[in-house]
């Protein structure tokens, strides 16, 4: 015992065998505080004192071993993971992973774990189930998704988030993912998509964040908007051409849209959503007036119309948009004075390029 205890230890600082030999046993005169009255150096008390301290290192490495014991076998992450108690829509959402997956060549993505298995889907790579069991959210990023999206996704009558940017995504998008009705996020930014946005997806009842930039989308925007939720759009860096829908500015919640380095043509709305905080159009072929209707935002802050085919004035009213930060109109067909003061409150300022405007006195 004296060898496992304080002997080991002070053996590992040097002791000679002499010295740890001299000390013999009185080391055990101190033994374990308030456990006797005394601790004594005869022999039966040497006894109680040693069934003192057995006792106290069984206890102690008992606990310890019943600890370890637990950790080691640690929980029952299949277990719990719910599924769907209906063993037809267990099946049906199993069904709809599996077509993804050979859809856009499953056998080749860089993570794939589980896939297939017979594991719970909330445990196959990127996909994230609710406390039923049904599928919320698929996040298969970067991971060499190649193909056609499949309209079969839609099965996943749960499906609130698709994450699917920076894969080899190609075609155009299906009419098919209208049928997706609790989407809230479709993210596919970065792919090879090409054609038209389709029209259902602009009727999607609760989508906020939309973003298909860095494709080579082309065609016209949907004319027809009713998304109540939609916050977020980003389609910049298409080819998409045609006008401005006037209803996408309207919708409610909107708070930024991005569809700058596009073929845009037409004029810009005037009805605009009291959220917008950010308006991105630049490198358009846009033309007619910066409507009036911009200096009612309370909330914007960042307006960029440049290089564009923009012409008449710079309207006096975005006196009123306390908020705006960063204004560019550069590179337009601009003339008339620059209102009074406007670029001194701002952060980012930028008028060059419009060989009609009147330098600020």
């Amino acid at each position: 015992m004296a060898r496992y205890g304080l002997g080991a230890a002070r053996a590992n600082h040097g002791d000679s065998a002499h010295a740890r030999s001299s000390r013999g046993t009185g080391w055990l005169k101190r033994c374990v505080p308030n456990t006797f009255r005394r601790c004594s150096g005869s022999p039966s008390g040497l006894a109680a004192s040693l069934f003192a301290i057995g006792l106290l290192l069984l206890v102690t490495f008992g606990s310890h071993a019943e600890t370890c014991d637990y950790v080691a076998q640690g929980p029952d992450t299949t277990k719990s993971l719910p599924e769907p108690k209906d063993p037809a829509s267990r099946e049906r959402e199993r069904q709809a992973l599996m077509e993804f997956y050979d859809a856009l060549g499953g056998p080749d993505w860089i993570e794939r774990d589980f896939w297939g298995s017979n594991r719970p889907v909330g445990q196959w790579h990127g996909v994230t189930t609710d406390a039923d069991g049904f599928v919320v959210t698929l996040t298969i990023y970067d991971n060499n998704v190649t193909g056609p999206l499949s309209p079969a996704i839609c099965k996943l009558q749960r499906l609130q988030t698709l994450h699917l940017s920076f894969n080899k995504l190609s075609d155009q998008l299906p009419n098919g993912l209208g049928e997706c009705r609790a989407l809230k996020n479709l993210w596919l930014k970065g792919n090879k998509l090409t054609g038209r946005l389709p029209d259902s997806i602009a009727v999607l009842p609760e989508l906020e964040y939309l973003d298909v930039h860095a494709n080579d989308l082309s065609g016209p925007l949907p004319t027809t908007w009713d998304t109540p939720k939609l916050k977020i759009f980003r389609a910049d860096d298409n080819r998409i051409s045609g006008n401005l829908p006037p209803q996408l500015f309207r919708q409610p919640l909107l708070e930024e849209m991005f569809l700058h380095n596009n073929e845009l043509t037409g004029t810009i709305p005037t009805a605009l959503s009291a959220n917008l905080r950010a308006l991105l159009l630049s490198n358009n072929k846009l033309s007619g007036p910066i409507p009036e209707e911009f200096g009612t935002l309370k909330k914007l802050t960042d307006l960029r119309l440049n290089r564009n085919q923009i012409s008449g004035s710079i309207p006096a009213s975005l006196a009123g948009a306390v908020a705006l930060q960063v204004l560019r109109v550069d590179n337009n067909r601009l003339v008339g004075p620059i209102p009074s003061g406007l670029g001194k409150r701002l952060m980012v300022f930028d008028a060059s390029h419009n060989p009609g405007l009147e330098p600020t006195r």
